[in-house]
């Protein structure tokens, strides 16, 4: 693993990790409200603090993450109510559906210590979603 310094931040492997002495704690503290609760939670972090950058970024991934969650939900459930007449096929979505859950609730959590550690973290999927809708 390699360690770059940026005036006072620091890039370790791929992740952009701030020191927490250059964040308030309002602001540690609103990226944390804006993860933890997707979609409504970034919708308040951008809207309370809109001038924070880091708020901003747990905002942009908390909205993308609800997001994807509702998507993902949406193609299961129909999935599911097209295999329902199917019962092996039915079997198979209904156990995909609650691996996908736990997969969701385990990258939550991450995101919760990434967020705890003040790293800027860009999960593949999530963050592509971010993007698009703006976030930097």
């Amino acid at each position: 693993m390699w360690v770059i310094m940026i005036s006072g931040a620091f890039i370790k492997g791929s992740f952009l990790v701030i020191h927490a002495s250059q964040l308030s704690e309002d602001e540690r503290t609103w990226g944390l409200i804006a993860w933890i609760i997707p979609l409504v939670g970034g919708i308040i972090g951008i809207v309370v603090k809109p001038n924070s950058n880091y708020v901003k970024h747990w905002s942009y991934l908390s909205i993308a993450f609800g997001l994807v969650i509702i998507g993902v939900d949406v193609v299961l459930g129909v999935l599911s109510l097209m295999t329902f007449l199917m019962p092996p096929m039915h079997i198979v979505i209904t156990a995909l559906d609650y691996l996908v859950g736990l997969a969701f609730l385990i990258v939550w959590i991450v995101g919760i210590l990434r967020e705890r550690n003040s790293i800027y973290w860009k999960p593949t999927v999530i963050y592509d979603v971010a993007k698009m809708m703006g976030a930097s």
